[in-house]
């Protein structure tokens, strides 16, 4: 049976072929799978690859849109940083001026407000109560007139109703009034005929009767000191003079005027003169304030010295620099001013810095920027100012040489520390102008030293301008009621009134007695 069933070689032979193509089939069916599969994996490859590069494209989209947003984001901070930093400077530049007043800058005390700023003295304690001290003598109203009302009071009942019988000892009081009697001199011209040639003739007036009627030099004087020395309105001031005079006269606004002009012509010569003393002064203070002519921002020049004051009116401020006439274009004494540049360009006069000035800049430099230098440099100025009144007071007239030398130096040492303190402070910042004001104090120290020092090398100058500075307060006083002047003429004419006005005020005149004699044509002032 086994070799029914065997295979001849042939059989054998395509058997195993045919086992071989059966394989060689599976093969190709497992390979065609492979491939299939490998296709469908390179095909999902490549989709990832795509959804990849695609997120990727879209995340470097992002990441540069971020980066232009970082970058405009770094600009605007960066720009913001700068605008902080500005900002700051200006609020800082904005509360120093809010801290500035009168005391510390160069501000009218007018501009003050209502709150009053701390007075900053530079005198010392005393440790004395205020008022009239221990053992000091006082002093009664006494009163010169050759007219005197007596009242002798005689009468009386004693308690127990007897009856007093009065002695020669007496009490005195007294009352000093004043009346106002409006009186008119009346003078009188007469016609008459010459007796040899039998021409008419007619008696001439004297001077003061050039009108039918006219004031006479009392009611002038008066309206002069109600309206000029008093800055009484030209309104009230009429009606004042009305009033007084029990309104037997009535006099008007115009009439006012026209008195104002002619005193201020009359006072032509008496200018001159103080004009001239003040060109022959050896030291000469000067000052300039502005004032409203017209609605439009003038100029008062002011010059004094302990005698004499003399205010001229300019449009523009530095006028008076470039008046070849002026009393600045003849000067050639000690000139003391307020660092205002132009007097520079008197170069015959020895110039003088005011150093009450200084003090006021140092008080800012202390309270804003709390610099200790600015400290120093005001102890400096007013122990300097000490030991020169003391030296005065003992009979010298200068200091020595060694010892001018040494406080320069210590001056200039004062200045050296001033200018690392705002070096230190400045250090870094690109906004300093809050430090603006200190630096340029600081250079003008250094610059003007020998003119910030004069009151020490020279004791005939003063430390400060205050004489000028007086007549700047004059002159306000008469702006604070008028507000200004509205026209030229009425300012200059202001200018020669007031000039005489303060000038007599120095020299102890009766100021009335004094207008009086100026509308009686007499020259004031004439002798040195």
């Amino acid at each position: 049976m086994s070799m029914a069933f065997s295979l001849t070689p042939l059989q054998q032979r395509d058997k195993k072929i045919k086992d071989l193509e059966i394989k060689l089939q599976n093969e190709r069916n497992a390979r065609r799978n492979d491939r299939e599969e490998f296709e469908y994996r390179c095909a999902q490859c490549k989709e990832k690859s795509e959804n990849n590069k695609s997120i990727i494209r879209m995340l470097q989209r992002s990441i540069i849109s971020r980066t232009k947003a970082i970058g405009k984001m770094r600009m605007i901070i960066s720009g913001l940083k700068k605008r902080i930093a500005e900002l700051e400077d200006k609020a800082a530049v904005l509360e120093g001026r809010i801290k500035k007043d009168s005391t510390n800058s160069g501000k009218p005390p007018s501009s003050d407000g209502f709150k009053k700023p701390r007075t900053f003295s530079t005198r010392k304690k005393s440790g004395r109560k205020p008022g009239g001290q221990f053992g000091h003598k006082g002093y009664t109203l006494k009163v010169e007139t050759e007219e005197k009302k007596i009242i002798e009071r005689k009468e009386g009942v004693c308690s127990c109703g007897g009856e007093i019988k009065f002695g020669n000892k007496y009490e005195s009081r007294s009352i000093v009034d004043i009346r106002v009697t409006l009186f008119v001199v009346e003078e009188r011209a007469y016609r008459g005929r010459c007796t040899v040639c039998g021409n008419h003739f007619k008696a001439a007036f004297s001077s003061g009767y050039m009108a039918p009627v006219q004031y006479g030099s009392n009611i002038k004087a008066l309206v002069v000191m109600c309206n000029e020395y008093g800055n009484v309105p030209d309104k009230k001031t009429a009606d004042i003079i009305s009033s007084i005079c029990g309104n037997k006269i009535r006099m008007s606004t115009g009439t006012v005027a026209n008195i104002r002009t002619v005193l201020a012509n009359k006072l032509a010569s008496t200018v001159q003169i103080i004009k001239q003393r003040l060109i022959e002064s050896g030291v000469l203070n000067v000052d300039e304030t502005g004032v409203r002519v017209n609605g439009k921002l003038n100029w008062v020049n002011i010059f004094a010295n302990e005698r004499y004051t003399l205010f001229e009116h300019n449009q523009k401020r530095s006028a008076h620099c470039n008046d070849e006439d002026g009393i600045l274009a003849f000067y050639t004494g000690i000139l003391v001013h307020d660092h205002f540049r132009a007097y520079y360009k008197n170069k015959a006069a020895t110039h003088a810095e005011c150093n009450q000035h200084i003090l006021r800049y140092l008080k800012a430099v202390i309270e804003i920027q709390d610099h200790a230098w600015a400290k120093k440099m005001t102890e400096f100025l007013l122990s300097a100012k000490a030991l020169k009144y003391e030296l005065m007071a003992a009979g010298q007239n200068s200091l020595k040489p060694e010892e001018l030398a040494e406080l320069k130096q210590k001056y200039i040492d004062i200045l050296d520390e001033g200018d690392k303190e705002y070096q230190a402070a400045t250090f870094g910042k690109k906004n300093i102008r809050r430090f603006r004001e200190e630096y340029c104090l600081l250079m003008r120290l250094r610059k003007y030293q020998d003119e910030h020092l004069r009151f020490l090398s020279d004791f005939n100058a003063p430390f400060g301008n205050h004489i000028a500075e007086h007549g700047a307060h004059f002159m306000k006083n008469k702006t604070r009621v008028s507000g200004g002047f509205r026209s030229v003429r009425g300012a200059d004419e202001h200018m020669a009134i007031a000039s005489v006005i303060s000038t007599g005020k120095k020299q102890d005149k009766n100021i009335y007695l004094m207008i009086k004699d100026c509308f009686n044509g007499k020259t004031l002032f004439d002798s040195g």
